[in-house]
């Protein structure tokens, strides 16, 4: 037991080692597989329709002989690929730091490799996809159908060959336990067993390929045939035609000969010959129309047996193809299933023969201690007799005493086979241990097949439900599987065995097919139990071990079974001895006892005997089914050497392509260089354009800034002035306003001084109205500058607009240098890119090509006799498959101009369409722009309106100021009046003054009349008083209103003039945004122009490119070969024939490409084999 679990620690040490090389080993085996699988298709689908059913059948048995070869190749290389990882542990195992490295660097260069295939791979279903689309566009309606079926048939033949590299895991196990197991004796006897087999495969090969060759040439002397009959009834029915014409005309001169003659005369003799020779003729004539008619029925019969020939012949096409498809794949399944199914049954059967040899092992066992027992009985009763016969009489001791030693000797002999058959019994309860150790283990393992079954089963019982598809499938298969058997009656000695398998592909295909969709979703379900089958790859390797060992130990077991043997007829000797003996010994009753036991035992013994060579016999039938298996993979491993040099010459094959390839892109390399060289020229000197006319827009533009400063300061400089000039005039105001009321103050505490007010309030108004005249003279002039002003803002976005003329023309200049620069910039790109890649791929091919060459030289050598056996079948093929990849290379550089041209049409579909989007967008910004401008006008319109208000308020002003002044002098003027009134009441006043001096002069006698006069006085003088107090009274609020509406009128002038210096302060600032605004306006016109012209040039530019594209298109069309007129009797023949050739040609173009990627994989397994054998070699 010890030793069973250090065994299982080293397996499961080694299988995790093991498990990346078999994994890439058995992937890049499997996909190599299926390539030549779908190559033997293609070129099956590619030949010539057949002409017969037997020609059929000889072309299906040699695609089964290569599907075989195939797969015997494949199990050979996972063989050698077993044993070269074996030799790896060893040297992993061993002390050697720089194999380890080695070894690292390899696995890691692998996995660089392996990354590199799966993006090529994703890049080739992308072309694949779009390359489909567009030959489903191009092609019929029923070429459609049949390419959507051929698509789906490949989706299943990828999903069951991701089952069959898991599988061909299991294989690399059961193929490692053969080749552990094997011995050079056992290999050299299965060689000469396969080189005879593959003699009689060859002389079976020679038979068939005689007897197809008279089948052909029956049928051809049959068409021969078929077609002479034809040509003779054909003539035949021209001649009885010609015949018919010529009598018809007979008749009917004849007749016409008969009415002249009834007419001219009335001889009854005559006309009645010549009716006779009618009757005659006109019997003749029905003779030779039923003639015709039968021939034409002939014909017609035969017309109709070729028309069913060529159906059948078209039928069985179809369905030898869909049949090849499908036995393929019940072919690979059926396998699979075998190949579990024959674990299982192994398992079964190890796990019954160890059952068998416990039950055998206890029965020999319980014999075993029978016979003891019967020994030690005999010995005491011979012990009882030798004393009986020592009291016995001397004479009988006498007599007796040489049959007495005999016996004793018999006795130690019987004693020392106890002792050996005890210690037998006790190595067998070892190895009876250890079987029912081994029986629990195999119990386990088949209880597990067993439920893998039912699972299965009950997979499969579910998808017979949703498979109507396939059991329609199924009966075209069974349909043109009995033609096919009809056909082959002829050939019955080489397809017995194809029968068999037939039978069980029958049988399978049912549950296969049913399967499908089920597999589909396993396939989903893969990446999770990835982890679980490397558990389960490590189980394998120990029940792998396990088996092993089970057999190690059976032969162990026919080892100590043969030495049984030997000892049983040592056994049977002295049975005969002692048969002789019981002849003299039969008067005794003791000798006959022993006799009877003796017997017995012998009995028991051809008992044990009997079983143990049914054992033998049963690990003998083991060791054969292991030995034909081990053929078989050795068969297979010679294909696959052959395989491999195939895909080496294609490989040197590549190796020329790819080096003409690169002097063509060497040549464009250079004259990429060029045109680099030229832009990059051509930008320098647009560079230098573009920075003069930077230059001269940048000093254009610094001149204008510097006079708009210049203007803005003047004009500041005068506003200011302006400012301060009206400051001035309202504290004049003021100050005159203050005076008025001094004035008036004056005027009420001094009468006298009106005249000095009146004249300084006259220079006052004076020189207001001077002041007032200066200032609508100033506002003249800056009327005057703001117009030269605005001239001069005019001619400064005249010359603005040109140097944006200029700026756009050099920024034209410098996107089309840049679009160049661009251009020149990917080219340089993808040079750099064509010379990394070429680098790399003559690298690689260098070094592919070196060790192609070291390996293949140690190939060949032991490989060039089956080579030659291999090259004169494959000749013919050779030849037709080289025509047809000149045929197909040519068309598929034409489908990739077409794919290239496609695909730029399409890249300028979609940049017409972002430009019309930008075009759009673009004309979009213009009429925002345009808005943006009116508005901006509408505003401008506003400021101007706003600046003709404030000139119309300036002018009501300086109006108002006028009737300021035109009040003063009317103020003046009833001031005068007032004043020569009062100059007047004054006067009146001295006069009556005189007139009192003279009355108190006067006498008493009119005191009286002066009584009366001074009372007139004072009554006078207080009227006047009164009235001159009225009159100041109305003077005083004259003058305070005249001064409020002064000071009021002033306020709403200082008002407005404050307003309007902020409004024209908020206009100024307002010009200035707007104008900042229409040149970024303007800027973004220019812009959206330049795109649009751009935009429009690159329309200009598709558009004649699609012109050229449409001419390239009419071009190919017309150099494209044309198809042949169709014939106007349209048959089910011709409609399948057709249909094959279209699928054929197009599906010829998808697998190039994927024996191209899957012949890079080849390559890449061989390198990594012959780098294993250098190592080993070393």
């Amino acid at each position: 037991m010890d030793h069973d679990s250090r065994n299982f620690e080293k397996m499961s040490i080694t299988s995790s080692r093991r498990a990346s090389d078999d994994h890439s080993s058995t992937m890049s085996g499997s996909s190599e597989i299926m390539s030549m699988h779908d190559q033997i298709v293609r070129f099956s689908a590619s030949s010539s329709a057949p002409e017969d059913t037997t020609t059929n059948s000889l072309m299906a048995e040699k695609e089964a002989s290569l599907v075989v070869r195939l797969e015997q190749e494949l199990t050979q290389a996972q063989i050698c690929n077993h044993r070269l990882n074996q030799q790896l542990k060893v040297l992993a195992n061993s002390s050697d730091k720089a194999i380890k490295i080695e070894l690292a660097n390899a696995k890691k260069q692998i996995k660089e490799r392996v990354n590199d295939v799966e993006q090529l791979k994703k890049q080739v279903s992308k072309l694949t996809t779009e390359r489909t689309m567009w030959l489903s566009k191009q092609q019929p309606h029923d070429v459609n159908a049949l390419l959507a079926e051929k698509q789906e048939l490949r989706k299943q033949l990828d999903r069951e060959q991701n089952e069959k590299q898991e599988l061909f895991m299991q294989i690399n196990s059961m193929i490692a336990k053969l080749a552990d197991s094997g011995d050079q004796d056992e290999i050299n006897r299965l060689k000469s067993d396969v080189n005879s087999l593959k003699r009689e495969l060859e002389a079976e090969k020679i038979a068939s390929n005689a007897e197809a060759a008279r089948l052909k040439s029956e049928l051809q002397k049959a068409k021969n045939e078929i077609q002479d009959s034809i040509k003779d009834g054909d003539s035949e029915k021209d001649a009885m035609e010609q015949e018919i014409e010529n009598l018809q005309r007979q008749l009917n001169i004849k007749t016409a000969s008969l009415q002249s003659l009834m007419l001219a005369k009335s001889d009854s003799s005559k006309t009645d010959k010549l009716s006779e020779e009618n009757e005659t003729l006109k019997l003749k004539v029905e003779d030779l129309q039923k003639q015709v008619s039968s021939f034409m029925s002939q014909m017609q019969d035969k017309n109709s047996e070729i028309q069913k020939m060529k159906d059948a012949i078209s039928v069985n096409d179809v369905s030898r193809q869909n049949m090849d498809s499908l036995s393929e794949k019940l072919s690979e399944m059926d396998r699979t299933l075998r190949e579990e199914q024959q674990q299982k049954s192994q398992l079964r059967s190890q796990t019954e023969t160890l059952k068998n040899a416990l039950s055998t092992s206890e029965s020999t066992l319980s014999m075993l201690k029978d016979k003891l027992a019967q020994f030690e009985q005999n010995a005491l009763d011979l012990k009882n007799e030798n004393a009986q016969m020592k009291t016995s009489t001397r004479e009988s001791i006498l007599f007796e005493s040489g049959r007495i030693k005999e016996l004793q000797q018999a006795l130690s002999d019987e004693k020392d086979n106890n002792a050996i058959l005890n210690v037998q019994l006790r190595e067998k309860d070892g190895k009876i241990d250890r079987i029912q150790v081994d029986l629990l283990a195999a119990e386990s393992r088949a209880q597990q097949a067993e439920e893998d079954v039912r699972d299965m089963k009950e997979r499969i019982i579910t998808s017979k439900k949703d498979d109507d598809s396939n059991n329609l499938l199924q009966d075209e298969l069974r349909r043109t599987e009995e033609k096919y058997q009809q056909a082959q009656k002829k050939i019955e000695n080489l397809d017995e065995t194809i029968k068999q398998q037939e039978t069980q592909i029958r049988d399978l295909g049912r549950s296969l097919d049913e399967a499908k969709r089920q597999l589909q979703k396993m396939s989903e379900q893969r990446q999770n139990e990835e982890v679980a089958r490397q558990g389960e790859d490590s189980a394998r390797s120990m029940e792998e071990k396990a088996t092993k060992e089970e057999i190690k130990k059976l032969k162990s077991q026919v080892q100590l079974q043969q030495q049984l043997e030997q000892d049983l007829e040592l056994q049977k000797k002295r049975v005969q001895e002692l048969t002789e003996q019981r002849k003299v010994l039969e008067s005794k009753a003791s000798v006959a006892d022993e006799f009877g036991t003796l017997m017995s035992s012998l009995n028991s013994l051809r008992e044990e005997n009997r079983q143990y060579e049914e054992e033998t016999r049963s690990l003998q039938t083991n060791i054969r089914t292991l030995q034909d298996e081990v053929y078989q993979h050795q068969d297979a491993i010679t294909e696959w050497k052959n395989r491999a040099e195939k895909a080496e010459e294609y490989i040197e094959k590549e190796n020329h392509r790819v080096q003409n390839a690169s002097s063509s892109h060497d040549a464009d390399i250079t004259r990429l260089e060029n045109e680099k060289t030229q832009m990059e020229e051509a930008l320098e000197k647009a560079d230098q354009e573009k920075d003069q006319a930077i230059r001269e827009a940048s000093e254009s533009v610094r001149v204008m800034k510097r006079e708009m400063t210049e203007a803005s300061i003047t004009s500041d400089r005068q506003i200011q002035s302006l400012k301060e000039k009206v400051d001035s005039l309202t504290r004049e105001l003021e100050s005159s306003r203050r005076r008025m009321e001094q004035l008036q103050e004056d005027q009420t505490k001094f009468l006298g001084s009106h005249d000095e007010t009146k004249a300084e309030m006259m220079k006052d108004l004076h020189e207001a109205q001077d002041e007032i005249e200066k200032l609508t003279n100033q506002a003249g002039q800056l009327k005057s500058k703001n117009e030269t002003l605005t001239t001069e803002l005019e001619d400064s976005q005249n010359l603005c607009e040109r140097l944006k003329a200029q700026y756009e023309k050099a920024d034209k200049k410098y996107e089309e240098t840049k679009v160049q620069l661009r251009e020149a910039e990917d080219l340089a790109d993808r040079l750099q890119a064509a010379q990394i890649l070429s680098g790399n791929v003559e690298s690689k091919f260098s070094d592919m090509q070196k060790e192609s060459k070291i390996e293949m030289e140690r190939i060949l050598d032991n490989h060039n006799k089956e080579l030659e056996k291999l090259r004169e079948e494959l000749k013919k093929s050779h030849t037709e498959h080289t025509s047809l990849e000149s045929v197909l290379e040519e068309q598929q550089n034409e489908l990739a101009q077409l794919q290239d041209q496609l695909r730029e049409e399409k890249e300028q579909s979609s940049n017409l369409l972002v430009l019309n989007q930008k075009i759009e967008k673009s004309e979009k910004e213009k009429e925002r722009l345009e808005e943006q401008i009116r508005s901006h006008t509408s505003q401008n319109s506003d400021t101007s309106k706003t600046i003709s208000d404030l000139e119309d308020k300036i002018s009501e002003l300086l109006k108002t100021n006028d009737l300021l002044a035109l009040d003063v002098q009317k103020l003046s003027k009833s001031l005068d009046s007032k004043d020569q009134q009062l100059k007047e009441a004054e006067d009146e006043k001295n006069l009556m003054l005189e007139e009192v001096q003279a009355l108190q002069n006067a006498t008493p006698s009119d005191s009286a009349e002066i009584a009366e006069l001074t009372t007139e006085n004072a009554r006078l003088a207080g009227e006047l008083l009164k009235s001159h107090s009225a009159a100041e009274r109305s003077l005083q609020m004259e003058k305070e209103k005249i001064s409020k509406q002064f000071e009021e009128r002033l306020k709403t002038a200082n008002l407005e003039k404050t307003r309007l210096a902020s409004e024209l302060q908020m206009a100024d600032s307002r010009k200035n945004t707007l104008e900042k605004q229409v040149d970024e306006l303007q800027s973004q016109v220019e812009t959206a122009e330049r795109n649009r012209r751009r935009d429009l040039h690159q329309l200009d530019m598709v558009r004649e490119e699609l012109h050229q594209v449409k001419n390239d298109n009419e071009k190919l069309k017309s150099s494209t070969p044309i198809a042949p007129p169709r014939s106007n009797t349209r048959t089910i023949s011709n409609m399948s024939a057709m249909t094959n050739w279209t699928q054929a040609d197009f599906s010829e173009c998808e697998d190039l490409t994927r024996l191209r990627t899957e012949i890079d994989k080849q390559k890449r397994l061989i390198i990594v084999l012959r780098r294993k054998l250098q190592g080993l070699q070393q």
